[in-house]
């Protein structure tokens, strides 16, 4: 969970700051407050937060906004974005879910069951319309945070607490309802400038019927104080039955003021609304499709005092009754009078996304193609991590290759240090290791030989005594910073990541210290752990595998992406679907799924999306995959590598299994260990399990219990270098040593995850499928040791060998290289005579080890690829 705090504080300071090029709309500055002598309350949640960042417990109600505030408030003369609501979450996003504020004020809403997300005016939109009925399971008193339990009215009260039997909303900020989970970060809407009063504002939003008839007075908005419904502290802005004007009241004033409007417009299509308030002169100026219309009377309006259950909801009011008809888009609050006069519309207020024409890799070597038809090769290198490419393995097998165990490059770690790493190499060839630390902020250590790593100063302040903080948000090392080598400069660098456990992000950078996040969700679930990303440049799409819990295990869901940072599209499933699938699947907990973490926070993933990464049958009970660090090789193409994380679980199976997780014992539930998996394609994958790639076991004089592979690899020279974190105690241990964890390095050889191999005691032969070649060379990468060989040869169409390259025209490869040429008695290493034609390779192989081929131009091959 996210620590209390951190994220809430971060972006509450964020409102009393000014953002260059989008300034924000908070109420008033820590200075102001001070100089009024007030607590400036910054948490969410409802409690109070001092200089340092702590609970006073402090919950006072109705405390009036001081004096100061308001002045500084009406001084301001710029305007500033306070909250732009787009809507561009996916279509048929699920109740409890994020509706995301694109200002950086983050005045995050959830989603209730009497609205849903469709296609709309730009993107989608809000359409104040019922999403699907379920019917919901009643639960145990232990279930009450998860809504799942009808309540009644707390005494004195007479609106009961909201549950999932009665969260017909359509959308919510709210600072009470505490007995519910509350783990995105809702602000406190009257700490903030929603809370519209003597000060130039202006309210702004698309909106259109929908072909729905207006039958009663529908709520635009409304903000109170709180308790929700049990008094009339608000102010509101409604649409009459009649379509003719807007009312807006103000509690603080007494106001119920008529504003006229053109009724014409409520009747077809989308219009723009405005409503623009001049503090100078009381006068409110409302304007449709940019024309204004005739003026209300001028009235006074003031601020509401700040309630330690304020609310702020769109479509209802806090009842949920007087629900508005139709459809609303880019809904945007602004501190200050936005508009002077008659305007055009704007268009969207969302920056569009850069269109990036990116180069085509090779086409993929197994991909279409037709039966009979010869693999069109070309020149590539193929890495024997499978036998896809041969007619068959015969003896032969195919090996995992563990690393070398290389020395521990961090060993005295202390405090916070989240185990999920990634590892990636900058422009200057500096080896970056990412991973959060401190209430989860993402930190970034630094080496140029990749042994002496170093925490850098990189200009953004200091957090908890640390200068390396590239992101100071929640984010736990949820993803996984790459560089997307073809992106503008400003979005160089990527990261894929959930963070305030909403659905997960996009993060970009230009140089992967600075970065900026996408304000609306791109995949509208939470993952369960880190998310893994990576750009396929031969299918032009990012895949990402992101951690599930919906099968009473750990795997994970597959989402795939032209670009990160658009919101996935994906078929909602009904309650029905699910008690369908139930059928077929072991699923955990609720259904429809989205109801575990109750109205007000999302759920994780459910089974909208591809699976992958399950356990097998081969694998004993109790054992799932915490994490899948897929990646693609760069440095081959249709390579595939990843390396899930195994945890076998001590509490099941049978009572001398359990044993082992019991106090006695003093492990905990139980140890890690990261096996590989590969892949021609990035979606369809082939574990190996043994030898587990990095097991437990002694490493630098340390018992590894746990070995979490980072995500990512570095090549230098003829190796590849990987990272992992290992502590020495279990997963949830019971006896805790923090000062036994570290990271260690690995080293690989270039190409070396898995190889074809041979047996010692006698040669064996395996061919290939048909192909097509480019190129005049044939390379290898292999080990034959001292006493192995290998020989090469290609075969014709019929199955003849080629006069001069038969392999028993090979001369003997007999050592230990990162790619030799292959070469033959009278031709030479030249095979150019054979490029384009449909040829079989013969590999007549003994003691040996072969990694990886390629078919190389002479020019490629000098430039050492």
């Amino acid at each position: 969970m996210r620590m209390f705090g951190t994220s809430a504080r971060r972006s509450a300071l964020l409102a009393l700051l000014p953002v260059a090029g989008f300034p924000c709309g908070a109420v008033s500055s820590p200075a102001v407050a001070q100089a009024a002598n007030e607590t400036v309350p910054l948490a969410r949640g409802g409690a109070v937060l001092n200089g340092d960042g702590k609970q006073t417990g402090i919950r006072n109600a109705d405390r009036h906004i001081p004096a100061a505030v308001k002045a500084a408030r009406r001084a301001r003369k710029d305007v500033r974005t306070t909250a732009l609501w787009a809507f561009d979450e996916s279509v048929g996003l699920y109740p409890s879910h994020p509706l995301d504020d694109s200002s950086p004020n983050d005045l995050v809403m959830a989603l209730g069951q009497a609205a849903t997300i469709k296609s709309g005016k730009f993107g989608n939109a809000l359409f104040l319309t019922p999403q699907p009925r379920f019917t919901v399971p009643k639960g145990t008193a232990e279930q009450a945070s998860f809504g799942l339990v009808e309540l009644p009215p707390a005494p004195g009260r007479t609106v009961p607490p909201l549950t999932w039997f009665n969260a017909q909303f359509a959308t919510l900020i709210t600072d009470g309802e505490d007995h519910l989970r509350k783990e995105v970060g809702f602000t406190n809407p009257t700490d903030t400038d929603l809370n519209l009063g003597d000060y130039d504002w202006t309210v702004e939003f698309w909106y259109t019927r929908a072909g729905q008839p207006l039958s009663e007075d529908g709520v635009v908005f409304e903000i109170g104080t709180g308790p929700r419904g049990e008094n009339d502290k608000i102010t509101q802005l409604r649409l009459a039955a009649d379509g003719s004007r807007f009312v807006l009241v103000n509690q603080p004033t007494g106001l119920n003021l008529d504003i006229p409007t053109d009724r014409a417009a409520t009747s077809d299509g989308w219009h723009h609304y405005a409503f623009v308030y001049h503090a100078a002169t009381d006068q409110l100026v409302h304007f449709v499709d940019g024309k204004a219309q005739r003026l209300p009377n001028a009235a006074p309006i003031e601020e509401l005092p700040r309630g330690d259950e304020a609310y702020f909801t769109i479509g209802k009011n806090a009842r949920w009754q007087s629900g508005l008809k139709g459809a609303l888009d880019e809904v945007r609050f602004s501190a200050g009078a936005r508009y002077q006069g008659d305007f055009t519309p704007p268009a969207s207020l969302v920056e569009p996304r850069p269109v990036i024409k990116r180069a085509q890799g090779p086409h993929p070597l197994f991909a279409d193609v037709k039966p009979g038809a010869p693999l069109d090769f070309g020149a590539r290198k193929y890495l024997f991590i499978d036998g896809k490419i041969l007619e068959g393995l015969g003896d032969a097998k195919l090996v995992v290759n563990p690393p070398r165990r290389a020395e521990r490059v961090m060993g005295d770690i202390k405090g916070p240090f989240r185990k999920h790493l990634t590892v990636e190499e900058d422009d200057d060839g500096v080896i970056r290791i990412y991973n959060s630390v401190e209430d989860d902020y993402l930190a970034v250590y630094t080496s140029k030989d990749g042994i002496h790593f170093t925490a850098p100063d990189v200009g953004n302040g200091v957090y908890s005594g640390r200068r390396n903080i590239v992101i100071p948000d929640a984010v736990g090392g949820m993803g996984n910073p790459f560089i997307d080598r073809e992106a503008p400069p400003q979005e160089r660098w990527k990261y894929f990541s959930g963070t305030d456990r909403r659905g997960i992000y996009l993060w970009t950078s230009p140089d992967g210290y600075h970065w900026k996040r996408e304000r609306t969700a791109s995949v509208p679930f939470r993952a369960g752990s880190q998310t893994a990303t990576f750009y396929d440049d031969q299918r032009q799409t990012f895949v990402s595998y992101h951690r599930s819990d919906a099968l009473r295990l750990r795997s994970s869901v597959l989402t795939q992406q032209k670009d990160l940072g658009v919101p996935i599209h994906y078929t909602p499933l009904t309650q029905q679907d699910y008690f369908k699938l139930a059928k077929r699947y072991k699923m955990d907990g609720l259904m429809p799924w989205f109801l575990d973490n109750g109205p007000l926070t999302p759920g994780g993933f459910g089974l909208e999306l591809p699976h992958a990464f399950d356990p097998e049958p081969m694998d004993p009970i109790g054992v799932d995959f915490y994490l899948t660090k897929a990646t693609k090789y760069r440095w081959a193409p249709d390579t595939y590598l990843a390396f899930p994380v195994a945890y076998f679980q001590y509490d099941v199976g049978p009572p001398a299994r359990q044993a082992l997780g019991s106090k006695e014992e003093g492990r905990g539930s139980g140890p890690l260990e990261t096996q590989i998996s590969v892949s021609r394609n990035g979606l369809d994958w082939t574990r190996s399990p043994r030898p587990a790639y990095v097991g437990i076991g002694l490493h630098e004089g340390r018992d590894v219990k746990t070995a979490y592979i980072a995500h990512g690899m570095v090549r230098r020279g003829d190796e590849i270098w990987q990272y992992y974190f290992g502590e020495t105690q279990y997963h949830s241990a019971i006896k805790r040593t923090e000062d036994e964890r570290g990271v260690y390095r690995l080293v690989q050889r270039l190409d070396g995850f898995v190889s074809l191999d041979s047996p010692y005691d006698h040669e064996i032969e395996v061919t290939t499928k048909p192909l097509v070649f480019d190129g005049d060379r044939l390379k290898l990468n292999i080990d034959t040791d001292a006493t192995g060989y290998a020989q090469v040869g290609f075969v014709d169409a019929s199955g003849r060998p080629i006069p001069g390259f038969g392999v028993d025209d090979c001369i003997y490869i007999n050592g230990d290289f990162i790619s030799e040429d292959v070469k033959w008695l009278n031709k030479g290493v030249d095979v150019s005579a054979l490029a384009g034609k449909e040829v079989r390779l013969v590999f007549r192989l003994r003691g040996s080890k072969l990694y990886s081929m390629e078919f190389a131009r002479s020019a490629d091959a000098s430039a050492g690829n």
